[in-house]
């Protein structure tokens, strides 16, 4: 069961770096910006509310754990699928696909830190180590890219800004999801349904997007446009990280949200492979990006021996 878990991990890696991947080329097409958030969550919810209703658990009786449940999935709807989904959107558009999927290496680092403080785990010697390993890497990243932004200098100083926001965005992102993680883990101490919590999380994800249309024109032509055609790399980006977010639900149901969180992080050598040399959106990525990937797969794997030992 454990290699069911794994593999539903993997799978999710490289859905959620195909749909990044996706993303990049949409906002091309759009002027920079993205339209595929809303229509992710809606793919979302009808897929794992299908699945819900064929493979599903009942829903049991009401229950004080039952409202529990839902309450925390909520919560984690509330960060991934809106906190965690609209900054990392947003993230590749500004930074692009490579560099965002390496800035999510965090996210294993944010879940542990927040186990810690919320489920009482203990931090070891060997936590301590993949944290200085996993930020060493984003460290390199961050210090070397300003070297690759545009060539013309006259949009050099804004383009600059606008890598540093989406750095910081995607850390955003990092957290959001790390913390999804642990409250989805909560959620299924009373309500061990992932199909449930996935569908209740793009549920919540569908209502704050409808509440905001008012004040965002963004968000309200999405909605309008639910209903229209979507063009193909809409569909490939919405399509590839709702099904990313269901398959690393279906993982979390046979694996421990640590080894979910640490399997995610291959997405970046998935993204990598896809953007440089099978789509060709992006540059192919350089020695420096090597290293850092090699760092925060080193402490990732650190991460991995320590919560799998004894």
């Amino acid at each position: 069961m454990q290699l069911i878990g794994e593999g539903f991990a993997v799978l999710a890696a490289f859905l959620y770096a195909l749909g990044s991947v996706g993303v990049t080329l949409d906002a091309r097409e759009n002027g920079g910006r993205g339209t595929s958030v809303v229509l992710s969550v809606a793919i979302t919810a009808v897929l794992s509310g299908v699945l819900w209703l064929l493979v599903g658990q009942p829903i049991p009786g009401m229950s004080t754990d039952l409202l529990v449940g839902i309450g925390y999935f909520c919560l984690a709807g509330l960060l991934a699928t809106v906190l965690g989904r609209v900054f990392f959107f947003r993230s590749i558009e500004l930074t692009g696909a490579v560099e965002t999927s390496l800035l999510r290496r965090l996210i294993p680092v944010f879940a542990t830190a927040l186990a810690v403080v919320f489920l009482g785990e203990a931090l070891s010697a060997e936590v301590l180590l993949a944290f200085a390993l996993v930020f060493s890497g984003v460290a390199i990243v961050v210090l070397k890219s300003p070297g690759r932004l545009a060539a013309s200098r006259d949009d050099a100083a804004a383009d600059r800004k606008a890598r540093m926001a989406g750095r910081g965005l995607a850390v955003g992102s990092a957290a959001s999801y790390g913390g999804a993680y642990v409250t989805r883990k909560f959620g299924m101490m009373t309500l061990p349904d992932p199909l449930a919590g996935t569908f209740i999380g793009a549920i919540v994800g569908l209502v704050f997007f409808a509440a905001a249309s008012p004040f965002s024109p963004r968000y309200r032509s999405q909605i309008a446009t639910l209903l229209n055609r979507p063009t193909r790399w809409q569909a490939l980006s919405a399509g590839a990280i709702s099904c990313g977010q269901i398959s690393q639900f279906a993982a979390l149901k046979y694996t421990s949200v640590t080894n979910v969180a640490i399997i995610a992080s291959i997405e970046m050598f998935f993204a990598a492979w896809l953007a440089g040399f099978v789509i060709r959106s992006e540059p192919r990525p350089g020695m420096g990006f090597a290293i850092a990937s090699l760092l925060a797969m080193a402490g990732v794997v650190v991460l991995a021996l320590e919560r799998g030992g004894p």
